[in-house]
């Protein structure tokens, strides 16, 4: 066989793989015309893509709220989906969430533009996935995406219409991951737990400053994970994808996060607990991040700065799979292995970064054309480039031991159901049996003053200890701690962690009380205890004799006696999640 037969061969052979090809794009998007698709266009496009590319593949993963099913959108290098032979073949998963919030959408467009380019091999993109799986959910706040409108987003005139940002039980999914209220969520869970994904993306757009970039980024924040993923962001994946970026035509800053009202006196790196879609993530090991687009930029320039943002992380992904895999391994070991953790963290406001802000003069004497009154403005007639500093390291202020089992009644349906959704491991008491743990009791809790996502939060929580020997039943739950979703475990059942089961109102049936005393029916048990209990006894009458006020209140010695005697319940206050050392 002569040379230019075997090279027309080659051709011919490469040309017919899948994915392979670089041929024209089948999507036809209009972002350049300021419009985002409807639910039913985006999945009519992924459907397209599905029957067009055998290396493609379009699932239904469960119900959301509004009686519609959670789609994945998978594209691999072959045509395998199943995520357990995948993970044989060593590749990484990047796993990205779009319309969350859907008056949002640049994601939605972005990521239809990613997979049109990476299927049909736009300038040999598709060479990732050789160590790259791409999970793309299209549309994740589907009830939100139909309540569709052009008055949902007031701070934006792009594009003209917009999905809302409630579902379809009203509920802002961005804060339901841990308590997993929506059936959007649970059906999240599994497809999270199903994939357990490397890196996760959820895609954002902001309205909190005014600047030159179209794209910003909620990088996964250090501290918040073992110090072999710690050192493998701080030195290499965040560094890189901003190195990176600024090669493209769009470049990427931190997500505006301002110390004190004014960008050029410092940004933050915010910590982002389970309640967010990337703290959930970082819950396990996932390197869970955001990107947040500038809601002032033309609605094109957020659509592709974020297709470039999903570009440069994929092929980072690609290029370095075997150190994110391994760095997420190391970090599961060393989270077993540790002997405490952290439930509450501070900004260390002594140790900073400098990072070179393009952004335009704030100004608090703009006069509205609306209203004719001084008002806070971005002057755009002013732009500067300054460099500022950037805090991102946070120090522990409270931490827990971690105990080897917890101890979980069976009659907390709720929490078991999302512990299973999560795949904790957990087995159960096999007798009736009373087990000697450390439980906390309750000392002090505020609610938040308004609603938040259908739970008054409890934003402050104060714990006292006891070890007590305690009467459990078969079917109770013994969670052994150390295994592979111990940060979910111990985030969501250490009553003052930041989105514990118990903040968000799991376990509000223990601030109440459930038994009670008379005035008049105590009166005959308590003259008898005093009878029968004479050290007690004098402890009562010597605050008699200290405390006047007290002394002439019949109701307030009875309850003295009442509440500090066997008489008072066990139960109240005690947070029933018990822990064995």
């Amino acid at each position: 066989m002569n040379k230019p037969i075997i090279l027309c061969f080659f051709f011919i052979l490469l040309f017919s793989l899948p994915g392979l090809a670089q041929n024209k794009p089948i999507l036809h998007l209009k972002y350049e015309q300021n419009y985002t698709p409807t639910y039913r266009e985006v999945i009519e496009m992924y459907r397209l893509l599905d029957a067009t590319y055998e290396n493609a593949k379009l699932i239904e993963n469960g119900l959301t709220d509004c009686g519609k099913p959670l789609h994945t959108f998978i594209i691999n290098s072959e045509k395998e989906f199943n995520p357990e032979k995948i993970r044989e073949q060593g590749k990484a998963v990047l796993l990205i969430n779009n319309g969350i919030h859907p008056g949002e959408p640049a994601g939605i467009d972005a990521s239809l533009q990613f997979a049109d380019d990476l299927l049909r091999n736009k300038n040999g993109l598709a060479t990732l996935l050789k160590n790259t799986v791409v999970v793309i959910i299209p549309a994740y706040n589907i009830g939100g995406l139909l309540n569709r409108s052009a008055f949902n987003r007031a701070n934006q005139t792009t594009p003209y219409e917009t999905g809302f940002r409630g579902n379809a039980a009203n509920y802002d999914l961005n804060r339901d991951f841990v308590k997993c209220d929506s059936e959007n969520a649970k059906s999240f869970t599994m497809i999270f737990q199903k994939w357990n994904p490397d890196v996760f993306l959820d895609t954002h757009t902001t309205n909190g400053s005014d600047h030159k970039y179209s794209v910003t980024l909620i990088a996964p924040q250090p501290d918040m994970f073992p110090p072999a993923q710690k050192t493998f962001l701080r030195k290499k994946m965040i560094p890189s994808l901003y190195k990176e970026m600024k090669k493209g035509e769009y470049e990427l800053i931190p997500y505006v996060m301002w110390m004190s009202g004014n960008p050029q006196k410092g940004i933050l790196m915010g910590q982002f607990g389970g309640r967010y879609s990337s703290g959930y993530a970082n819950l396990f090991n996932s390197y869970g991040m955001m990107t947040e687009n500038h809601i002032y930029k033309r609605y094109a320039d957020r659509v592709k700065s974020c297709n470039q943002f999903i570009t440069v992380l994929a092929k980072f992904i690609s290029d370095n799979a075997g150190e994110v895999i391994n760095s997420r391994k190391r970090g599961f070991e060393e989270m077993i292995s540790a002997k405490t953790y952290a439930i509450d963290t501070q900004l260390d406001t002594t140790r900073f970064s400098k990072v070179e802000f393009k952004g335009y003069a704030a100004d608090n004497n703009q006069i509205s054309k609306v209203t004719g009154l001084k008002h806070f403005d971005y002057d755009r007639s002013q732009p500067f480039v300054d460099s500022i500093p950037f805090y991102s390291t946070y120090n522990s202020i409270d931490s827990v031991e971690i105990p080897k089992y917890y101890i979980l009644p069976q009659a907390y349906k709720r929490v078991i159901e999302r512990l299973a959704l999560n795949k904790i491991q957990f087995t159960k008491v096999k007798n009736d049996t009373i087990i000697k743990v450390k439980v906390d009791y309750i000392d002090e809790f505020s609610n938040a003053k308004q609603p938040s996502n259908g739970h008054y939060f409890h934003n402050i929580v104060t714990t006292q200890s006891e070890i007590q020997n305690i009467k459990y039943y078969a079917g109770d739950l013994i969670i052994p701690v150390r295994q592979q979703g111990i940060k979910y475990i111990l985030e969501t059942l250490e009553p003052k962690a930041k989105d514990s089961f118990f903040r968000w109102n799991f376990f509000d049936n223990i601030l109440d009380r459930r038994e009670y005393f008379s005035s008049y029916g105590f009166e005959e048990n308590a003259l008898k205890y005093l009878n029968e209990h004479p050290e007690f006894k004098r402890k009562f009458q010597e605050k008699k004799k200290s405390d006047s006020e007290f002394a002439n209140s019949h109701r307030a010695q009875l309850a003295y006696i009442y509440y500090n005697t066997e008489w008072s319940e066990k139960s109240y206050k005690r947070y029933p999640v018990g822990r064995i050392y």
